[in-house]
């Protein structure tokens, strides 16, 4: 009996032996760990009219639709073991991504590894291209090796020009675009809008905000917002704009508002800032009603100002005109986005959907020309609750 359990323990010691390995295994020196990845429109050079090239005869013509720039670090470097560029560039033209980055490893002599990629960054031209944005967002979406946390940027120029950047304190360019988006919420005129967000956005109401970046040889910024409607880019919105519609969205943990009051420029840290949207119908027309509640700490005044600034009539004067500032603002904005842009990009559609059935049974057939219809309503409700600290 315990002869026959030990040959049966070694026929299984054996068999673990023999069938143990890893078929696909690629070693890492031979990986290249993509960290950033740029997306253009394809565009032929100066004086070529010709996006189509023929590799082997007639009739086996594929046409360049697309331009992928795929950046990953110089490795080496980072460890201070060799010397040379903080990261290696590659950039590959072709029809779709997927043969695009097979044609890239046969060049390349490495194996491009994306599960580690933080971010990228599309074209403004390719945004523009409702047809290659959509293949773009659709292979994005499918591929199992890019999570819902990666962020996707716009950007005014050609995507290979912002991999093309030198930071001077972050080697490694898609760690850096990672670090600026994580302290999105901090610093609210950057979209807090990761791909997952986009993603939901778009197939709730085919309109979304995609982050901005704007870049020079040396200099790197991530602020505003592109705003994406039927699945292309028609426009831009301005660092404070996309503050406030982040305060609108209820997507802001702080921020600092300037107020003007009394010819002084005064900033106002916001600490706390809660949000409801309303659409109802009213004497035949839909309104969309936003309530917010604030709390804020007053940083600045004038130095040696001494009287009025000590009395509590001062600093409800000062929270009278920063509501004020406020409701007008987002007020503005909803227009523009309506007006301008005509993209429901704060789903009022959607809360109709769910909260409205009986309203929304009624407009949701013409619901593109109704919603540039609704009437906007604002209500904030600012608070100072300290003046600062002084050293």
């Amino acid at each position: 009996m315990h002869r026959k359990k030990l040959k049966i323990f070694l026929w299984i010691l054996v068999g673990v032996s023999i069938l143990t390995g890893c078929w696909d295994k690629v070693e890492i020196e031979d990986r290249a760990f993509i960290a950033l990845i740029g997306v253009d429109k394809f565009q032929a050079a100066s004086g070529d009219k010709q996006a189509v090239f023929s590799s082997e005869g007639d009739g086996f013509n594929q046409e360049n639709r697309y331009t992928v720039s795929y950046a990953y670090p110089n490795t080496g470097m980072i460890a201070q073991k060799i010397e040379g560029e903080p990261k290696f560039i590659f950039v590959s033209t072709g029809e779709d991504l997927f043969n695009i980055r097979e044609s890239t490893n046969t060049r390349l002599g490495k194996e491009l590894f994306l599960r580690h990629m933080k971010a990228i960054v599309i074209g403004e031209e390719l945004a523009k291209d409702e047809q290659l944005f959509r293949e773009l967002m659709d292979r994005i979406d499918r591929s199992p090796e890019i999570g819902r946390k990666l962020h996707l940027m716009v950007t005014p120029g050609l995507a290979k020009d912002v991999l093309d950047t030198s930071t001077k304190d972050e080697g490694v360019l898609g760690l850096y675009i990672r670090d600026l988006m994580q302290r999105a919420g901090r610093r609210a005129r950057i979209p807090d809008a990761d791909f997952g967000y986009i993603l939901r956005s778009l197939h709730e109401s085919q309109t979304a905000i995609i982050p901005r970046v704007i870049s020079s040889k040396n200099e790197f910024k991530a602020a505003g917002s592109g705003v994406i409607r039927d699945f292309r880019l028609v426009g831009w919105l301005g660092e404070i704009e996309t503050e406030v519609l982040m305060f609108m969205m209820d997507r802001i943990k702080a921020s600092t508002v300037d107020v003007e009051m009394d010819n002084l420029i005064l900033p106002l840290y916001v600490t706390e800032s809660k949000a409801k949207m309303k659409a109802f119908e009213k004497d035949g027309e839909i309104i969309v009603r936003f309530d917010l509640k604030m709390e804020a700490d007053l940083k600045r005044h004038l130095f040696q100002r001494l009287g009025e600034t000590d009395e509590s009539a001062y600093y409800e004067r000062l929270q009278k005109e920063a509501s004020k500032m406020l409701e007008h603002q987002i007020v503005a904005l909803y227009k523009k986005i309506q007006k301008k842009f005509g993209a429901d990009l704060l789903q009022v559609g959607e809360y109709l959907r769910k909260h409205e059935p009986d309203l929304w049974e009624k407009v949701k057939n013409d619901w593109d020309n109704v919603y540039r219809t609704t009437k906007v309503e604002a209500d904030v409700d600012l608070k100072i609750r300290r003046l600062g600290v002084t050293m």
